[in-house]
């Protein structure tokens, strides 16, 4: 903390002002200054101050603790804070390891969590904050003590910090800095975000924590206010936003999703407020959650990466946070960060390794044991147990925390997983061990989840988890997730509770049968049988949909059969999606201009393409070429992402371009004569269009397919909208009479309830069911349904177009195997962990 000869600098000018805030209490800076002066007048009286090297602290954050911080900073001795939530024998290794000389505690705060603070002190002289623990020197018993003297003489002593790791594996490991990075940290962050004496600064993370320390020190140093949250009190920090006109916070993931969730409930407003800045980190920070923050507080969210050893080496800020939400952000000034393979080299950007970091900010060592270093460059780097890759901009993207430096992305698995309607928090841990990667898997359930919702959400968890080969070992719905107060995740109380968890789930209940748990959704022989039947009946809705639009095409053109086919479905889906997700669920959240793109592509592009194009051929070609989507994806991924398709995929294109081809001439090339091939060429590209629209549902992560395809239909429907109005107003097309429409009213109810809406949500459900890789080999059925339906109407096929149908739908099937790997001779490598198997599949993926 800052100590007493800047605290007086700053008095002298701001005397009467608020310098710290901790509830009913408000210590002014001259007020500060003589409460710091008798506490360093007490610290030296209570242990030699020779002899008085380090300073050990167990509190929550209060005001008291602050002086007494800045006491110590005074006379220049080593202050250590320990986390308060450890148990009370890993306290007391580190008080050993540190030799602590004197313990400053709030004993009855400690009390409460089972600590023993006589039995922890073992001999050491204790200031007690609380003022009630016998033996101990009353905090209360230090006020007058200097009675307007200056704060004793400190010994001339090199300067020497201590810090602790979070522990999350394990005990915390003490970090060792013989030189101070302040000045030049606190001199970028001030000139780069413009704090200054007016800040009001929310401490909400611990003070023993680098960050929760380091950021109040920043802002005491300035002459700001800094305001301190209660522990544990999300409700109270949304509060304080507001009640104390806070400018600025650091926060971690779990305490600012709490501060969401209040204001969400209802329970809590933060709005009038004056914030500026918001930091976040210390742990993993969800796409979702990054979105839902700024678009509750504004453009104020600021996420870093860094750890106990490195310091704050990454800022993503507001900007970075819409358009990149999976990336913690580049380095800024004196920092570098290089990944690396297990031979210490650095790899390419892409490619997943341990995450390397060079900074002014490194630690010396940890204490009695070895950093884990590599010298790259004349560059000396620590190397963290981090796993992550830069991409081409140097943006850091972490896969998994302190797990293993390989491509299991367990970030994007829990984020997927915490998609699932339902969840209110998961967490994953890896299992150790050679052989198939293995999770355990434990999920905190929403308030409002119904009865069964802890068996729909394994079987959800387990297709996920799949999808990536991986293999789920144990699931256990538990009440939290054990945070530790700076927000990580505790892996032993973890494994802990899951264990406890798994036993109480296995005890048979007294007059009740044990019931095994169920097995996973599609597993089941009533999961297979309606996923079938869903997915079976939207590709023959959508299979019949091409005959009925071909028969509305007779009467009213593709423009305006388009606008009203998704004006009617938009205004539908609409109110689905209000009713579902809630108002909120309709904001873009900064994601407008390209769900404006997707879904001008995805409806305007697909429906006028094709339905203009089928004007002038057969429901038959329509459908055909329709079912080429599959392999249209491989074509554009391969353009777009530089994902080169297998060759067993390129014969499958092949063969089903052959096909397409031998419907469309019906084997003879004069067929193409006078443009006939235009209108196919159209369909085609609609295709092209809805392929596109497709992919672009992975670049709003954290969006439920319902979302996506309602939005994004409901902004595509203003582009429709426009062109039609632009080829009314050319006289290439004409309005409709009502009488016209009215004659169509079937076909279009049809298009709009059935081939959009219906079979919208029942491919969904078939999805989740069956997966992605089934559910598309039912897209055969679309041609084989239109083609049924012109038998039916009694028009007639030759042999080559029947031939060519044959031939693109066994392309399709065969490329379907080729995905499931039945043709794959040898393993590759995936270069960065296969994180688009975790994209959501969107509502309209085949809707049209």
């Amino acid at each position: 903390m800052i100590p007493l000869s800047r605290i007086e600098e700053i008095a002298a000018s701001r005397a009467d002002l608020a310098a710290i805030v901790a509830g009913a209490e408000t210590l002014s800076w001259r007020q500060y200054a003589d409460a710091v002066r008798d506490a360093a007048e007490g610290l030296a009286g209570a242990v030699a101050l020779d002899e008085l090297r380090t300073v050990a602290f167990l509190s929550h954050n209060r005001a008291e603790l602050v002086v007494a911080a800045s006491a110590a900073a005074t006379l220049k001795t080593t202050l250590c804070g320990l986390d308060y939530s450890l148990s009370q024998a890993a306290l007391a290794e580190l008080l050993e390891r540190i030799e602590a000389d004197l313990l400053i505690v709030s004993s009855g705060f400690l009390a409460d969590r089972g600590i023993n603070v006589r039995t922890l002190a073992a001999g050491r002289a204790v200031v007690d904050l609380d003022n009630r623990l016998p033996g101990a020197t009353p905090y209360a018993a230090f006020a007058g003590l200097a009675a307007g003297r200056r704060a004793p003489n400190a010994p001339a002593r090199p300067f020497r910090a201590i810090s602790f790791t979070s522990g999350t594996s394990g005990t915390p490991k003490p970090v060792i800095r013989t030189a101070s990075f302040d000045a030049r940290r606190f001199a970028y962050f001030t000139a780069r975000y413009g704090f200054s004496s007016a800040d009001r600064h929310l401490a909400t993370i611990p003070l023993y924590h680098a960050a929760g320390g380091g950021w109040a020190r920043l802002f005491l140093q300035l002459g700001a206010t800094l305001v301190l949250a209660p522990p544990d009190d999300p409700l109270e920090a949304a509060e304080l936003i507001r009640r104390e006109w806070i400018t600025s916070s650091t926060m971690t993931p779990p305490i600012l999703s709490g501060v969401l969730r209040e204001v969400a409930r209802g329970r809590a407003r933060v709005t009038p407020n004056q914030l500026r800045f918001v930091l976040v980190g210390g742990k993993h920070f969800p796409a979702p959650a990054k979105q839902e923050a700024l678009q509750v507080l504004g453009p104020v969210i600021h996420e870093y990466y860094g750890t106990t050893e490195t310091g704050v080496n990454t800022i993503a800020e507001p900007a970075d946070l819409l358009t990149h939400p999976a990336s913690v952000g580049r380095v800024y000034d004196g920092n570098r960060i290089l990944i690396l393979d297990p031979e210490r080299k650095p790899v390419p950007a892409g490619i997943v390794g341990s995450v390397a970091i060079a900074s002014y900010m490194n630690m010396d060592t940890y204490l009695g044991a070895p950093a884990n270093r590599v010298q790259i460059d004349g560059e000396r780097y620590l190397i963290t147990s981090e796993a992550g890759y830069l991409d081409e901009d140097g943006r850091l993207y972490l896969l998994n925390r302190s797990q293993g430096a390989d491509s299991v992305n367990l970030y994007a698995l829990e984020n997927a997983i915490r998609h699932i309607r339902g969840v209110e928090d998961v967490a994953l841990l890896r299992r150790a061990g050679a052989g198939p990667v293995a999770v355990d898997c434990a999920v905190v359930l929403k308030a409002s989840a119904g009865t069964g919702a802890a068996d729909e959400v394994r079987a959800r968890a387990d297709e996920i988890l799949r999808r990536e080969r991986i293999t789920l070992a144990r699931f256990e719905p538990l009440d939290q997730i054990p945070y530790s107060p700076s927000g990580k995740v505790r892996a032993a109380a973890l494994e802990e509770a899951i264990g406890r968890a798994g036993e109480e789930a296995a005890k048979p209940v007294a007059g009740k049968a044990v019931v095994a748990p169920k097995a996973r959704t599609g597993g089941t022989v009533d999961g297979v049988l309606l996923g079938i039947a869903l997915l079976a009946l939207t590709a023959i809705s959508w299979g019949g949909m091409f005959p009925v639009a071909k028969a509305a095409l007779a009467s009213i053109d593709g423009f305006y059969l388009t606008l009203l086919r998704y004006g009617f479905a938009s205004l539908i889906l609409i109110g689905i999606l209000v009713r579902v997700e809630g108002w909120r669920a309709l904001a873009t959240e900064g994601h407008g201009g390209k769900l404006f793109f997707y879904g001008s592509m995805g409806f305007a592009g697909f429906s006028i393409l094709a339905f203009v194009g089928l004007a002038q051929s057969k429901a038959e070609h329509g459908a055909i070429i329709m079912a080429l989507m599959p392999l249209i994806t491989a074509l554009l991924t391969w353009a777009i992402k530089g994902v080169r398709p297998n060759r067993v995929t390129f014969l499958c294109i092949a063969a089903a371009l052959a096909g397409v081809a031998l419907v469309v001439t019906r084997g003879s090339l004069s067929a193409l004569d006078g443009g006939a091939l235009l209108p196919d060429l159209l369909i085609l590209g609609g295709a092209a269009s809805w392929v596109v629209y497709t992919l672009g549902a992975a670049t709003v992560p954290g969006w439920s397919p319902l979302r996506y395809t309602t939005v994004s239909a409901a902004l595509g429907t203003v582009t429709i909208a426009a062109v039609t109005a632009l080829a009314t107003a050319a006289g290439f097309v004409a309005v409709p009479s009502l009488e016209t429409v009215w004659s169509v009213r079937a076909e279009i109810a049809y298009l709009v309830l059935i081939a959009a809406v219906l079979a919208v949500f029942s491919w969904n459900i078939g999805i989740k069911l069956l997966g992605p890789v089934n559910g598309v080999l039912f897209i055969n059925l679309v041609p084989i349904t239109a083609f049924a339906i012109g038998l039916a109407q009694g028009r007639a096929f030759g042999d080559v177009e029947l031939a060519g149908a044959g031939l693109t739908i066994g392309a399709l099937v065969v490329n379907n195997l080729n995905s499931r790997g039945v043709f794959r001779f040898r393993r590759t490598e995936r270069a960065v962990g296969g994180g688009g198997a975790l994209t959501p599949v969107p509502v309209g993926a085949g809707s049209r």
